[in-house]
């Protein structure tokens, strides 16, 4: 009954401790946390003093015009791009212009992924701009929007 006891105790707090990551001193990180950050500043943080190029013929958005419920905006970004070793697309940002936390994901990719692809449920608050940007591996920047009318605000 010792041995039973002894795992049932082990599998306790294993379970406390993944549910429950402070109590082991692990906080989350800057990168996990929501930062509220006007559009603005984000968009001159992501820039780095650079100049975004027009991405509207490599990057392709499937976005709804208008969404049913601002909680759920369906966001699909596809970037014709080359995404060999020396030539790559390694980020895509997608940012809103109103929100109280303005970016919605960055992702980095690698050549390994394939292709620069990336599916993901945006909240908006109200109607405005949905914005993508795209970084390659050499520093250039594309960047293209859209603008989404939002009848049921996501993020109140």
């Amino acid at each position: 009954m010792e041995r039973r006891s002894f795992i049932k105790g082990t599998f306790a707090l294993a379970t406390i401790g993944l549910l429950n990551p402070v109590l082991f001193r692990h906080d989350l990180s800057a990168a996990e946390e929501a930062v509220e950050m006007p559009y603005k500043d984000l968009l001159d943080e992501y820039l780095g003093g650079k100049k975004a190029e027009s991405g509207s013929a490599i990057i392709k958005l499937n976005v709804p015009d208008a969404p049913e419920n601002g909680a759920v905006v369906p966001v699909e970004v596809t970037i014709d791009h080359p995404m060999t070793s020396d030539n790559y697309i390694s980020n895509i940002t997608v940012l809103t212009t109103k929100n109280k936390v303005n970016k919605a994901i960055s992702f980095d990719l690698t050549p390994a992924n394939g292709m620069a692809y990336l599916y993901v449920n945006v909240k908006m608050g109200q109607t405005q701009d949905l914005v993508v940007l795209a970084k390659t591996n050499k520093g250039k920047i594309f960047q293209a929007s859209k603008s989404v009318r939002v009848a049921l605000g996501g993020c109140g």
